[in-house]
């Protein structure tokens, strides 16, 4: 079987174009995070915030035209989108939280090299699955996946990852995360007893 490479995936999606700007995705710099073990690529397009609810199409031949590559087993392509500093300081109300002026912002986590956020307005939609299927489909590229269930109202990833029981703490501050499947995960759920009804305040 022909071993695919980083540039063979990088010339196929030169093909691919954004029809709103006319260029390919890859000379505008869209495709991020390009992993490529074994005959699995995974990457990311990045797109602004106001554009990715309509850009489905765009991933979907992105995803296609990897698929079709010889040697490529699985791809997976994932729409990201990060609202510009500029921006996001003015969507503030014009309070400045931020470091001093002329001093860089240190990443919140220096470790981690990706954010994917799975989300929804509805409930029962799927997000659930999406997100644990997607990071299963990571973690067996052997890219190194956490899961964070911000679901208070019916957490249901320990369930689908076979989790049980309470994590635990090694320093009294912090809370270590559970493991199953090669993939660690951080859950509401596992902080109380699967079948006890919660009234939460505050």
């Amino acid at each position: 079987m022909a071993q695919v490479s980083e540039q063979d995936v990088l010339k196929a999606l030169s093909g691919v174009v954004d029809e709103d700007k006319n260029r390919d995705i890859v000379s505008l710099g869209m495709v991020t995070g390009l992993q490529v073990k074994q005959g699995h690529v995974a990457f990311a397009i990045q797109v602004e915030p106001e554009r990715g609810p309509r850009l489905e199409p765009l991933r979907k031949k992105a995803e296609q035209t990897v698929h079709a590559l010889p040697g490529v087993l699985t791809a997976t392509v994932v729409l990201t989108a990060e609202r510009p500093a500029s921006q996001a300081s003015a969507a503030s109300h014009g309070h400045d939280h931020g470091p001093a002026h002329g001093r860089q912002q240190e990443p919140l986590l220096p470790q981690v090299r990706s954010i994917v956020a799975v989300a929804s307005g509805k409930g029962g939609v799927g997000k659930s699955t999406t997100a644990v299927n997607l990071a299963l489909a990571l973690s067996a590229r052997g890219l190194k996946v956490g899961v964070l269930d911000a679901d208070i109202y019916g957490p249901s990833i320990p369930r689908m990852l076979g989790i049980k029981g309470q994590p635990t703490s090694s320093d009294g501050h912090s809370i270590n995360p559970m493991r199953n499947h090669g993939v660690e995960c951080m859950s509401i759920g596992f902080l109380v007893e699967e079948e006890m009804p919660i009234i939460w305040r505050g």
